[in-house]
Formats: C-alpha cells, sequence, structure tokens
C-alpha cells in the first residue's frame, strides 16, 4: 500500500489474497483486463485498461522515460518480502512443503500444472509451487470443486510430449467421478495426486474455526485402490511425506495415467489449518 502505483494484469483480488478484501492497495490503481466488467469489480481502479495484456503492457512500457527517479532499493526490499512470505507458508505447511518440492524438481517447466479447488491447492499449491511456464498454469475461474481432473485431462491431451500433474482432493474427486473413466479411456501421460482427509477440508476448518459443531464435511470416500484398479491404471499410496519424492517419481515413470493417494490423517495436519478469510455473520 506504500507504492506510488499498483499495475494489476488479469488480477482478480479474491478474497483468499486480499484477506477478506481488507487489503490496503495504493491510491493509485491502473487495472487492466480482457473483461470489461472486470474493471473496478472487487476494488476501485483509478484507470480501467480494457484489452490485450501484452500489448497494453508494450505500449505502457515505450510511453515510459528512459530516465526515471525510481526508489533504488524497491526491488530489493521486494525480493525480500517475497522470500519473507514464502518462508513463512512453508513454515505454515510443515511436512508438506517436502511434497511440494518433491513435484517441481521432477517436472518439467513444460508440464501442465492443473489444481482443483482443494486446501493443498489453496494453502500452497497456488502460492509456493513454481510455475516456469504461464502456460501450463491451469486453476479454475471460479470456487466450485471437482473441475481439475477434466482440465487436467485436457492438458495432457494437449502436451503429450511431457507428464501433466494434477492435484486433486477426495471431495472435489468424487463430485467428478466419472472423469476416471475419461482418464482410463484416453491414457494421457498425467499423476493423479489425491489428497484424501475423507471429507470437505476446508468446509470442515471453517467450521472448526467458527462454529460449535460440524455439519456435512465428514464423507465416506471411494477406495481409489480399487477404483484405479478397475480401471488398469497404476496407484500408490504415501503415508508419509518422506516418501512422496519416490513415489511421485515412480508414477512419473509409467509415462501414461496413474494414481499416487496421499493419506493426509496419516500424513498429519499442516501447522497451521488452512482457513480462508471469510467473514461468519454472528460469529
Amino acid at each position: 500500500a506504500d507504492a506510488d502505483l499498483l499495475v494489476s494484469v488479469g488480477t482478480h483480488f479474491r478474497s483468499n489474497e486480499t484477506r477478506h478484501y481488507k487489503l490496503g492497495l495504493p491510491a493509485h490503481h491502473v487495472q487492466i483486463d480482457v473483461d470489461p466488467a472486470a474493471i473496478g469489480r472487487t476494488y476501485p481502479a483509478t484507470t480501467g485498461l480494457v484489452g490485450d495484456a501484452a500489448e497494453l503492457l508494450g505500449a505502457l512500457v515505450a510511453a515510459l522515460p528512459r530516465q526515471t527517479s525510481a526508489d533504488p532499493d524497491w526491488r530489493e526490499r521486494a525480493v525480500a518480502t517475497r522470500e519473507a512470505v514464502r518462508a513463512r507458508l512453508r513454515g505454515d505447511i510443515g511436512q508438506y512443503a517436502q511434497i511440494c518440492d518433491a513435484m517441481r524438481r521432477h517436472l518439467p517447466a513444460e508440464s501442465p500444472i492443473a489444481r482443483d479447488v482443494t486446501i493443498p491447492s489453496s494453502q500452497w499449491g497456488n502460492r509456493l509451487l513454481p510455475i516456469l511456464d504461464p502456460a501450463t498454469n491451469i486453476f479454475p475461474l471460479g470456487g466450485g470443486i471437482g473441475q481439475g481432473l477434466a482440465m487436467g485431462i485436457g492438458a495432457a491431451l494437449g502436451r503429450p510430449d511431457v507428464p501433466t500433474l494434477v492435484i486433486a482432493g477426495d471431495g472435489g474427486l468424487t463430485v467428478h467421478l466419472g472423469e476416471f473413466a475419461t482418464l482410463a479411456q484416453e491414457r494421457p501421460w498425467l499423476v493423479l495426486v489425491v489428497f484424501n482427509d475423507a471429507g470437505y477440508g476446508v468446509l470442515r476448518n471453517m467450521q472448526d474455526a467458527h462454529m460449535d459443531r460440524r455439519s456435512g464435511v465428514d464423507l465416506f470416500t471411494p477406495d481409489f485402490q480399487l477404483l484405479a484398479a478397475s480401471m488398469a491404471m497404476p496407484y500408490q499410496l504415501v503415508r508419509d511425506a518422506a516418501d512422496f519424492d519416490e513415489a511421485f517419481a515412480k508414477s512419473l515413470a509409467e509415462r501414461g495415467p496413474a494414481v499416487l493417494e496421499v493419506d493426509v490423517t496419516a500424513v498429519g495436519p499442516t501447522p497451521t489449518a488452512f482457513v480462508p478469510p471469510v467473514e461468519i455473520p454472528g460469529h
């Protein structure tokens, strides 16, 4: 908020990233988006530019003077802030940082990474897992669960020469369970990592944080090993974060569809529970 100007490009300003819209922005905000309706939708913009981001950014850069009086320490401050935030997040997720690191270490830069709406995606997959090619960044625009596997299958078929990663939870995956059959039918080079906490984890955390009871969040989930076997897909189970690296590498080596289940109950909770910054009336 202490910057002179913010230029946002295709930014949604969701509640998760703005602490339920309490994040302060600089007084001057230039918002770039291809959708006219997005300008000023959640945060006011002093100037709205509608069009192709690459073209508009190129025009803005061309219009800048060759000499600027920018604060020479600004870049260093920005880098230091980013590293501090990432270090704090690694502490928040504990042992799951090993899993995040292993994913990036084994995947080529060109590999599509599809994240369903689930705690591993919202807490660290969207924030800590490095995206090395913008075209590999696949995440639903809306908040509905269950879309990740279908999007991942499409991405994998579009890039058959590299493996695709799909991060999903058991709740969202069960909503679109029919996509398992699509995965078995098309047989793309895709590793489906299922984080199984036997429920709607984020809703469970919200109820634990704001309510005095749980309702409708603890689920009967499929036996993913039997499900994978019934569709002739390799399967592995990880019950310790330290074992994920080897299991993930083995799944990638299949060069086809593979299911890798992470038993979240066995691995254990994150040191800091992920609770979206939403306001509950009366609580």
